[in-house]
């Protein structure tokens, strides 16, 4: 017989679902407990990465304001242009002015000799910080300051006329010497001083690009009333002085003035094989005598196929030796001859340049400049500056006449300013200045 079930005692009814809400209650604290445990770990990390992303603002915004400052010709409070970007909030630049401790200043040029500091604060999501480094500047050295800068070296063409008394040469060179052949050509000149080679590769101008980006907005040459048209023809007569004439004019003729950018105009000779212009294809700009270009203040001629220049080219101040005179940069690209298809200028019977006048000879190709069609005149070109990605070509006239190739030294700070300015074609692998970082002097200076 079974046993009867004993009923259970008055105090035990309803355990089980005090016991299920009980167990539930510790899950809900619980939970409760690792939402909020996991919100405080979302505001660490997005402080975390607050503080961590200011830090990177800062390093950017030094590297930033040390652009600002990478032109020989910036000053100081430049270093201010950078609030604003990367979340940077304050941007300083000082040097020292004496030996004075706190004898600084944050404004003027660069002092290029002198000790910088650069401070710079940034934020982000409400985090600041501040970091402070010590720089030694450096100007990177210009090949506007060179009389010759090659990226593919200069030879001497020893097919007509190698006495170095005719040929002399005065100025710093600069291209690539790996052995003793690449420097042979200095025998042929008579160097009258700076003749030590800066054996390293230039930085390249950036001379396609340059004609490209301001071929559409350049201004034509204007018509030169001491041309006349050839009967029938595209070409110009010669002027009772056996040369063609054009006249690049910039009404402001102040060096500080911005440049006026001018089309090359078309050839001033027109297409004659029976006149030995075999060349004429090749180039966009070809002339067969003698081309004096009168110029007045800052002027460039883009030439977007290479120039030809069989006659002498002559440079000289506006109105015939009596103006103010200026600065001819002659930037081309290269032409298409098939016996020289990357030369992008070829001077076949040398260069004059008369006073008041700097010349910058500016292409990515190569640069031809002989005088094995001169006439036997001593010729001088006294403040001029040849820079080419290619190679460049030099060769004397025949003795008794004499060609001097020289670079003014006053033409270095012009260099800086004109390429500052735009005026001169920007060099690639670069240029400015450098920042040597000195060790033991980089830190943080957040305030705590």
């Amino acid at each position: 017989m079974r046993r009867p079930l004993l009923h259970p005692a008055h105090d035990e009814r309803g355990f089980i679902l005090v016991g299920v809400v009980t167990f539930m209650l510790a899950l809900t604290i619980l939970g409760l407990s690792l939402f909020a445990l996991s919100s405080y770990e979302a505001q660490f990390f997005f402080a975390s990465a607050s503080r961590e992303q200011s830090l990177q603002n800062a390093e950017s915004g030094m590297e930033l304001v040390k652009a600002l400052l990478a032109s020989p010709t910036a000053r100081l409070q430049d270093a201010n242009l950078a609030v604003g970007e990367y979340g940077v909030t304050h941007a300083m630049a000082y040097q020292w002015r004496s030996g004075v401790l706190n004898d600084t200043t944050s404004s003027g040029l660069v002092n290029w000799d002198s000790t910088m500091v650069i401070v710079v604060s940034a934020k982000s999501g409400g985090v600041e910080r501040t970091l402070q480094a010590k720089f030694m500047p450096g100007v990177v050295d210009n090949p506007y300051k060179r009389l010759i800068a090659s990226g593919a070296g200069v030879t001497y063409n020893t097919e007509f006329f190698t006495n170095p008394a005719a040929m002399r040469m005065n100025g710093l060179v600069w291209h690539p010497v790996r052995s003793a052949a690449d420097s042979a050509w200095t025998q042929y000149v008579t160097w009258a001083a700076d003749q030590p080679l800066k054996g390293d590769t230039p930085p390249l101008p950036e001379g396609d690009a340059f004609v490209d980006g301001h071929w559409l907005t350049a201004t034509d040459v204007p018509p030169d009333p001491n041309n006349t048209h050839l009967a029938g023809q595209s070409g110009y007569e010669l002027d009772n002085k056996g040369r063609y004439r054009i006249t690049l004019v910039n009404p402001d003729a102040s060096p500080s003035a911005a440049p006026v950018i001018f089309r090359s105009p078309p050839s001033v000779t027109d297409n004659h094989p029976t006149d030995d212009t075999a060349e004429y294809p090749f180039y966009s700009f070809y002339a067969n005598a003698t081309l004096q270009v009168e110029v007045r203040g800052t002027v460039v001629w883009l030439v977007p196929q290479g120039a030809d220049f069989k006659g002498v080219l002559e440079v000289v101040p506006d109105s015939l030796l009596s103006g103010p005179g200026g600065t001819l940069i002659l930037v081309a690209k290269a032409g298409t001859d098939p016996a020289a298809p990357n030369r992008g200028l070829w001077l076949q019977s040398g260069l004059y340049i008369g006073a008041k006048v700097n010349v910058f000879l500016v292409t990515e190709g190569g640069v031809s400049l002989t005088h094995h069609l001169a006439s036997g005149n001593t010729q001088g070109a006294s403040a001029t500056s040849i820079v080419a990605g290619g190679g460049v070509e030099i060769g004397g006239p025949q003795l008794p006449a004499v060609f001097t190739l020289r670079h003014a030294t006053a033409m270095d700070a012009l260099a800086d300013q004109l390429l500052a300015q735009g005026a001169l074609p920007p060099l690639g692998g670069g240029a400015g200045a450098s920042f040597t970082a000195l060790r033991s002097f980089w830190a943080e200076t957040t305030p705590r």
